[in-house]
């Protein structure tokens, strides 16, 4: 019993978290390749290193992110209670995944109290992987 109040001590609890799993899809929704890797194995496209959550509480932003490969993430007990906007972004080595390179789920509102977990459950990101390229007629791939 002692071991779990010291435990409980320890965790420094200010909001509330959220949970979040992810996977990575084709833009072009071709059916031979339902799932992308976050490494894609694309030419013109270069791998999607991590996934950030964003999230907006009134006038209070913060995030968190995670390696890609992970495929789940759970902040810790920082978002601030109240109704928050959350958001889900890919990032690149550079920085952001370009927006016309990836479709993400709108943003999506929860309550958020302290010490609670919302789980915002499987979040499907949707990737440009095909047509890559510089030449006439391709676009810009993910992480390009």
């Amino acid at each position: 019993m002692l071991v779990l109040v010291l435990l409980a001590a320890c965790t420094d609890v200010h909001g509330g978290a959220v949970e979040l799993s992810w996977t990575l899809r084709p833009e072009s929704g071709d059916s031979s390749d339902l799932f992308v890797n976050c490494d894609t194995g694309v030419d013109g496209a270069n791998p999607v290193e991590r996934m950030r959550l964003d999230w907006q509480v009134g006038a209070i932003t913060g995030s968190a992110s995670w390696p890609c490969t992970d495929y789940h993430g759970v902040t810790g007990f920082e978002v601030p209670s109240g109704s928050a906007l959350l958001t889900v972004t890919p990032e690149c080595a550079t920085g952001d995944a370009a927006p016309i390179t990836y479709t993400a789920p709108t943003p999506q509102e929860r309550d958020v109290s302290v010490g609670n977990t919302v789980n915002l459950g499987a979040i499907e990101v949707f990737v440009e992987i095909s047509d890559c390229g510089s030449g006439v007629g391709s676009q810009a791939c993910i992480c390009g």
